[in-house]
């Protein structure tokens, strides 16, 4: 045998060891006739299996593929059966296989970011307050950090808004305003408005706000939580708020800041070109207005009338927070 000829057989025997580990890796992590819903980063066409696990390996967010060896498409997802057992399916022709997999709990690094703070609470009850990883479902999002409340009324609230006001001490003067102000479709004055923010906080000392175009991705109800007037939670009646809608609200208090008025909610959303406003039949509960030439925001348990503020007053950090779930 001259050396050509064993340099190939040392090259196919090396070929045959890891054609062999890598039938063994494959049969050790996929599964046939299944594959993994509710996690999809993206779906697209492949020629072969490899490629589509090489796609995965590509994609730092990417911990599992579902792949279909009829029309092969290949699926690439965010998390693995090992996180969300329950999300399992059959369906035939179908391969799935895990390519990344750890204990580590979704949303606690960027490679396995969770949809919302509400699908966080939703697979893990026992999940606590805190920054987390979050990736919108849909294959054009990347992942961002956000704060999830998972405590208060039943937890699951990404936050979306932190804020103060401009003269706290004269609250019912056009120079106070809250501030900053998320980039709403308000009325702006050149020389008479807060700062817009899109950065989103991650603690309601933040004093910023998530792009608002992003908020109806999260959900639809929404919480306000201010030190100066009663907690509230909202849900969608014919107003919508992350949809700029005017209507009604189903609104409950689920904290009590405020000794008068503890159980009066909002049950009306309207807008003025100042900003959002909730109200409790004609009166103004909540007013979020970002001009100091013009209006000034109400933070009222009560509901205001022209000679009445109920808000609690010498507060240290005065201010408050919006959710969405």
């Amino acid at each position: 045998m001259n050396k050509t000829s064993i340099v190939l057989v040392a090259l196919v025997s090396i070929l045959k060891i890891k054609v062999n580990e890598a039938s063994q890796c494959v049969a050790r992590q996929s599964e046939s006739n299944v594959f993994l819903y509710g996690s999809l980063i993206e779906s697209f066409k492949v020629d072969t299996l490899s490629t589509c696990t090489s796609r995965c390996k590509q994609n730092k967010v990417c911990s599992s593929i579902n792949m279909n060896l009829m029309n092969m498409k290949c699926d690439l997802n965010y998390s693995t059966k090992k996180r969300l057992p329950k999300n399992m399916a059959s369906q035939p022709s179908m391969v799935y296989m895990e390519i990344r997999d750890d204990n580590a709990t979704p949303g606690t690094r960027q490679d396995i970011p969770t949809t919302s703070c509400k699908k966080l609470k939703a697979d893990d009850s026992l999940s606590k307050s805190g920054v987390y990883w979050m990736k919108l479902n849909e294959p054009s999002s990347a992942p961002f950090q956000v704060f999830c409340d998972m405590t208060t009324d039943g937890g699951g609230w990404t936050l979306v808004y932190s804020y103060t006001f401009t003269r706290y001490s004269s609250f019912r003067t056009p120079a106070n305003a809250v501030t900053p102000i998320p980039n709403w479709p308000v009325n702006r004055s050149p020389s008479g408005s807060v700062p817009q923010s899109t950065k989103t906080p991650l603690s309601e000392s933040s004093r910023s706000a998530m792009d608002f175009s992003l908020w109806k991705k999260i959900g639809k109800e929404f919480l306000i939580k201010s030190n100066i007037s009663n907690w509230v939670a909202c849900v969608e009646g014919t107003g919508n708020f992350v949809n700029w809608v005017a209507g009604s609200l189903t609104c409950r208090v689920v904290k009590a800041i405020t000794l008068p008025c503890t159980t009066i909610a909002p049950n009306t959303l309207g807008f003025g070109g100042c900003g959002p406003i909730l109200k409790k039949d004609d009166k103004l509960q909540y007013f979020f207005e970002g001009r100091t030439d013009l209006c000034w925001p109400v933070h009222d348990p009560c509901g205001t009338s022209p000679s009445s503020s109920n808000h609690k007053t010498n507060v240290a950090n005065p201010g408050g927070a919006v959710y969405i779930r």
